[in-house]
């Protein structure tokens, strides 16, 4: 913060801008880092019926890092137990697919893989909010909940648009970006929006 009795730190005709809200930044925090994780995840979902194997790997890196940044701790109560183990899930999801893999018949897999990605990143929101978000223990229950309705709303949207891509996509679009286009896109040209 500038010092308003020093002279010369704060530039002549500049005006100071107001403060953020502390619980509006904690809990924008929270919820963009849950967004992060689910659009994507959601949005292939919506347009290709399918989550794509990056996305899950995407959580299952992030979960890890914090898995063993924990166990590096060695600290008792670094997490509650409850956070060891949603931390573990990506990690048994993993070791699951190599034991049964899909090609074996165990189709079921895909369905675990959909519901872990998307229940799982609530979870997670809430887990690294408490973990990297240094006001969110002092956030209001709300707030916090707010945080993982954000990303469960983003998610459910994100779904949508994937369905309802053709609305607003074309294949081309899908191709330009360097994706598949996925059965039921719109053709045309892909739409320069910048």
């Amino acid at each position: 913060m500038v010092d308003e009795a020093s002279p010369g730190t704060k530039p002549e005709g500049k005006r100071k801008l107001p403060d953020i809200d502390p619980t509006l930044r904690a809990t924008a925090a929270a919820s963009v880092g849950g967004t992060l994780f689910i659009w994507w995840p959601a949005f292939t979902l919506g347009a290709y019926n399918a989550i794509f194997f990056d996305n899950v790997l995407s959580i299952w890196a992030v979960a890890t890092a914090v898995l063993l940044s924990g166990a590096l701790l060695r600290t008792r109560g670094a997490l509650p137990w409850g956070g060891w183990i949603a931390l573990a899930v990506p990690s048994v999801w993993i070791l699951l697919a190599i034991v049964a893999p899909r090609s074996h018949g165990y189709p079921y897999l895909h369905y675990f893989e959909a519901v872990f990605t998307l229940a799982g990143a609530p979870m997670l929101t809430w887990l690294l909010s408490r973990i990297l978000v240094p006001d969110y223990a002092e956030l209001p229950m709300r707030q916090r909940l707010g945080a993982v309705a954000v990303t469960l709303v983003i998610g459910v949207l994100a779904f949508l648009l994937g369905k309802f891509n053709p609305l607003f996509l074309t294949c081309s679009d899908f191709d330009v970006s360097g994706n598949n286009s996925p059965g039921g896109c719109a053709s045309g040209p892909a739409f320069n929006r910048w």
